[in-house]
């Protein structure tokens, strides 16, 4: 039987893109925790975890839901660089076309 690793090999994500510079210690501490218990997840057999959420239900689907939001703000972080970077890209094609002339 196979185990998943992984290793999160980037710092962790803030919540939101406005909070980026007002972190608490704990909203770090506890995005920490909960990617220690993603790569604790991803390496357990699928026996394990359908053991664990035989004995504990609701304790799964808390980290269900956890991880959805995760993801969910993840996405929304990544659609905000996305608009940034098309921004510039656009300013950049204009001005060296205007350069260019």
């Amino acid at each position: 039987m196979r185990h998943h690793r992984h290793t999160p090999t980037r710092t962790p994500p803030v919540h939101s893109i406005q909070d980026a510079g007002e972190a608490t210690p704990s909203a770090l501490i506890e995005t920490a925790q909960l990617q220690r218990l993603a790569a604790t997840v991803l390496s357990k057999s699928p026996e394990d975890l359908a053991a664990l959420a035989e004995t504990n239900p609701l304790l799964v689907w808390e980290w269900i839901d956890a991880f959805r939001k995760e993801k969910l703000a993840a996405e929304a972080e990544a659609r905000y660089w996305s608009a940034a970077a098309a921004s510039l890209s656009t300013v950049t094609a204009h001005v060296v076309r205007a350069a260019a002339e």
